[in-house]
């Protein structure tokens, strides 16, 4: 089966260590003013600080955190998810409210993060279309002859598509979808949003010159992560230095926005609210909805402790067009994973809340490089996923805790050519399951024990492209070893558009969403998966399952059969496998 080896058979290279710092928090003494700040102190001092945000998202969310001082001026970022902060979803070509979708290539989502955005104090060239002709401004589409091959996002979305694709993330298009990049405004408008950072060449017949700018202006490689898959816990973490261990007062913000949360008081129109594009006016979503929405913990981070905040403080800009905050009030939602909701009430460290800052846990660290992962591998299973594994070092030193992994893609890259800046944090790695008594599980941790082997799918890929991923992991300490890379080349997209995760039950039922298709994609997912047994026939079944499929798919009493032997299965899969309430 091809791996990290295939077609060039080349191994695993080392690389130096990726800038991994990947955020942290503090919050609340007893003083805070907010609302729903508590804390509960432990008494040890400790001589090096780090510091952990537990939350609990819902899915979807474009996030960022950020320190402050106790006045609420810009320290440092500490986290932004990378749709923001790498892909350029805040400033790219077109009308700003274009009625498009969640991974369409146009249209500035000015409104994403914008207390964060203006709370910075940077600002970066506005990015406008390529294309010359003016009718083209307003147009989801016809840039092609500015239109290079796209590595990330997809062609404009209908209804039915969007939310038949929302849970996977994954592109109805195939890899020969192009976009027009874009140039820098001519007038010199600027943007509080970065440009994307994430394109792997510069194609002279189609892209302009500026877009060989957009990496270097962009600089929150060092901070931007994969969107949270939500519904459960996760955590953030971050060294603080030795000015900030001294300061009285440090405060975390966190901003968290939600595509099309709305509700009675925040109600848009598909077609007088967005902008719409008359000759595809068929393509598309409506988006716009609730505003973000801001939670603020402040934490001494002389005294170790456990700081909480259970409310939001105030909301953004609906449009984007300021940094404002504006204070609670009724029209935001409290409850259904909308509006300040969106961080959902969760329990750790004995206390309740919606988001928690942690200091001192693991007392005194020291920075040192720790020893590397063994045998990666890279296995194409689909041709939008590939099943990354790798073996944890036999030995860790004393008193070392692996607190999370770190898989970072580039497409289009080879070993000798990977570039960390360029590449985004692959979706799919799991959360490391906190062996802590009485701590609640993420619902899909692994337990990562030194000399284990860790496995897990990485999704929303393109087909026919090559791939670069770089494995890590971090301790409790925020220490790293040196990453290491293996290589792939993800296999062609035969007939289904959308995705082929069960390959002959979706050519039975002639759609991937049905009921039954996704009984037995949960049962892949929760129980086949967990095994190396599993893993072996999930393997097995990508690897004959679209030849199965591809016979049965234009056969209608193949079909039928298919389908007959299929909905018992389907039946016991969802017996032991059903839809979990969202917590």
């Amino acid at each position: 089966m091809p791996g990290p080896m295939s077609s060039s058979r080349r191994p695993a290279r080392r690389w130096p260590v990726v800038a991994l710092g990947l955020l942290a928090l503090g919050w609340s003494p007893e003083s805070a003013a907010w609302p729903g700040d508590e804390v509960m102190r432990d008494t040890d001092p400790r001589a090096d600080t780090i510091v952990e945000l537990h939350f609990n998202p819902v899915p979807n969310t474009q996030i960022a955190v950020w320190l402050t001082d106790e006045n609420d001026s810009f320290l440092r970022d500490l986290f932004v998810t990378q749709a923001t902060g790498k892909l350029g979803i805040g400033n790219r070509s077109g009308v700003w409210n274009f009625l498009s979708s969640w991974r369409a290539p146009y249209g500035p989502r000015r409104s994403v993060l914008p207390v964060w955005g203006h709370a910075r104090g940077q600002t970066y060239p506005e990015i406008v279309f390529h294309d010359p002709n003016p009718s083209h401004s307003t147009s989801l589409g016809f840039h092609e002859a500015t239109s290079s091959a796209e590595p990330y996002h997809c062609r404009p979305l209908l209804p039915n598509e969007h939310e038949a694709i929302l849970d996977s993330m994954t592109c109805p298009s195939p890899a020969t979808f192009r976009t027009d990049k874009g140039m820098f405004e001519p007038g010199g408008a600027t943007s509080v949003y970065p440009p994307r950072g994430d394109i792997p060449g510069f194609n002279p017949d189609k892209d302009h010159v500026d877009t060989q700018m957009y990496a270097a202006l962009n600089d929150l490689d060092a901070v931007t992560g994969a969107t949270p898959s939500g519904s459960q816990p996760t955590f953030l973490s971050f060294r603080l230095d030795e000015q900030e261990q001294m300061a009285e007062t440090l405060v975390a913000w966190i901003e968290v926005s939600l595509e099309g949360d709305e509700n009675p008081d925040w109600s848009f129109d598909r077609e007088n609210d967005h902008f719409v594009d008359s000759l595809l006016s068929s393509y598309g979503v409506p988006w716009l909805g609730q505003p973000s929405v801001l939670y603020r913990v402040s934490f001494d981070p002389s005294t170790p402790g456990t700081y909480t905040t259970d409310a939001y403080v105030g909301y953004g800009s609906w449009d984007g067009s300021d940094g404002e905050i504006n204070p609670p009030d009724g029209t935001i939602s409290q409850s259904g994973g909308s509006g300040a909701d969106r961080l959902r009430m969760m329990e750790r460290f004995d206390l309740q809340f919606r988001a928690a800052v942690h200091t001192g846990e693991g007392g005194s660290c020291l920075q040192q490089t720790l020893p590397t992962v063994e045998t990666v591998e890279v296995d194409p299973i689909a041709f939008d996923r590939v099943l990354v594994s790798f073996t944890l070092p036999e030995t860790l030193p004393e008193g070392t805790t692996i607190r999370r992994f770190r898989v970072l893609q580039e497409l289009d890259a080879t070993l000798d050519s990977f570039d960390p800046d360029r590449a985004i944090e692959a979706i799919g790695v799991p959360a490391v399951c906190d062996e802590a008594p009485g701590v609640e599980q993420d619902e899909d941790c692994v337990f990562a024990q030194p000399g284990e082997t860790i496995a897990f799918e990485v999704a929303s890929l393109f087909g026919n492209y090559d791939y670069t991923f770089s494995v890590n992991y971090e301790d409790q300490c925020t220490n790293s070893g040196m990453p290491v890379l293996a290589e792939t080349r993800t296999p062609n997209q035969e007939f289904q558009q959308i995705e082929t995760f069960c390959f002959v039950a979706t050519a039975a039922w002639g759609a991937h969403w049905g009921e039954e298709v996704f009984a037995l994609r949960r049962f892949r997912d929760r129980y086949l998966k967990s095994s190396s047994l599993g893993l072996a026939l999930v393997r097995s079944y990508y690897t004959y399952g679209p030849v199965a499929a591809a016979l049965i798919k234009d056969a209608p009493l193949l079909r039928a059969a298919a389908r007959a032997s299929l909905a018992r299965m389907a039946q016991v899969a969802e017996l032991v496998s059903p839809i979990r309430a969202p917590r």
